[in-house]
């Protein structure tokens, strides 16, 4: 009988041992793709539902998220990794780094590798806003495929703007004429709310108004012209009057405008989470719109980071991350994306998905941000680009704290951004 018992448990150890031999087979049989990026709280959680689906969604690839910590942690360790030649398959990069990575032999040029062999549809890049190539491109590659991406929009407090008589503004003097009657009325705050860094702002304002800013095609820069220094003006002047404020020491402008510090919050598309709550809280009725043209067209900047395919990985490794790319920008996909993240849908059959179009009937906030998408465009990469974005944050700074020249300080970071190009 004991003899019979240890045969049982031997059979029984060598099934688990073959069991375990081929799970472990199946598993190495996948092609493995290592994913890096820097979204963290609920944007981490969304971004593992998505892979976990994926996974799930077919068994020849396995995607591996791995977080790297913040957007600065995320940059060293690209950096770092690409010298000791141990880049993942892909990863979430700052677009204004892209150029850098490029031109160090970091990353692979998309364009080839988005093909039907590799389950990415051409129809699905043509379902791309076009405003989302520019950052992406380098040298007239594709180097960067968008993901979490923003844009500028204009918060409005109707329960302040209700309260002094105004209209929602059509204009930026409408904005101005908001700050006089402010002050008219014995309110002790600005009618304009403004972050610290007014990179993007500017740049959308100043194209606006007709400036080149930087071509796309990297042959022009248009930093100091009076076209593109006069929103800098304008906006110095708002300050100086009291009619607008920089968030200073707060930080971010989204808490002050939350607890009613300005009537209006010229703020990032992805901000609602961190304002949104206080002021429903304050019992603020919480609105939206485009920002104004500052000159004959409307303009708007969008930001954010992509997502690239990095050197070094095998032709497998590459054509899975790509069908993982494809996966991504699936409309269902990227819609849900948008909703759980706060960031835009990147095609337009992820805006005109029922749940996305669901989502903007029940938050109307929403509606000017997804229709900056049908004009808006992106900052072309180019080496040196995250310098200059560092001068003219600096720069702005000085202009609206200590008063400092608008055309003279755009004219040196000009000379950064033409001697990075090579126009000089």
């Amino acid at each position: 009988m004991k003899k019979v018992k240890l045969s049982l448990v031997a059979v029984a150890v060598v099934l688990l041992s073959f069991v375990s031999r081929s799970v472990n087979v199946a598993a190495q049989d996948k092609v493995q793709v290592t994913f890096w990026h820097a979204m963290n709280a609920h944007n981490q959680e969304m971004i593992t539902s998505l892979v976990e689906e994926f996974n799930q969604s077919q068994d020849s690839i396995e995607v591996i998220e791995q977080n790297q910590g913040d957007n600065n942690a995320l940059h060293q360790s690209i950096m770092a990794s690409g010298v000791s030649q141990t880049l993942p398959t892909m990863g979430q990069i700052i677009a204004a780094n892209q150029a850098e990575y490029a031109t160090n032999g970091l990353l692979l040029p998309l364009e080839g590798l988005l093909t039907e062999a590799n389950n990415f549809p051409a129809a699905l890049y043509d379902d791309i806003y076009a405003g989302f190539i520019p950052e992406g491109t380098f040298e007239g590659e594709l180097y960067g495929m968008p993901f979490n991406k923003s844009v500028r929009v204009i918060y409005v407090n109707n329960t302040l703007l209700d309260e002094i008589g105004a209209e929602v503004p059509t204009t930026w003097e409408d904005i101005r004429q908001v700050g006089v009657m402010l002050e008219e009325q014995g309110y002790d705050i600005p009618a304009l709310g403004v972050e610290n860094s007014l990179n993007t702002e500017l740049e959308s304002m100043a194209r606006s108004n007709g400036a080149t800013w930087i071509a796309e095609d990297l042959s022009a820069v248009d930093m100091s012209s009076e076209k593109a220094s006069e929103p800098l003006y304008f906006l110095q002047e708002l300050i100086n009057a009291g009619y607008a404020r920089t968030a200073g020491e707060d930080g971010f402008m989204s808490t002050p405008f939350g607890n009613g510090a300005s009537v209006f919050y010229y703020g990032s598309s992805a901000g609602l989470a961190y304002f949104l709550p206080v002021a429903q809280e304050n019992g603020y009725a919480i609105s939206a719109i485009e920002a104004p043209a500052f000159g004959d067209e409307k303009a708007a900047i969008l930001f954010g980071n992509n997502i690239s395919l990095f050197q070094g990985s095998s032709e497998e490794e590459q054509a899975a991350a790509v069908e993982f790319l494809a996966f991504l920008l699936q409309a269902e996909n990227t819609a849900r994306w948008a909703i759980n993240s706060g960031y835009l849908p990147i095609t337009r059959a992820g805006v005109e998905t029922e749940l996305y179009q669901n989502h903007l009937a029940e938050n109307p906030i929403l509606e000017a941000a997804t229709n900056t998408l049908e004009y808006a465009t992106s900052s072309p990469a180019y080496p040196g680009q995250s310098e200059v974005y560092s001068e003219l944050e600096m720069g702005i700074e000085n202009v609206l704290v200590t008063g400092a020249d608008p055309a003279e300080m755009l004219a040196s970071v000009e000379a950064i951004a033409k001697a990075a190009l090579g126009l000089e």
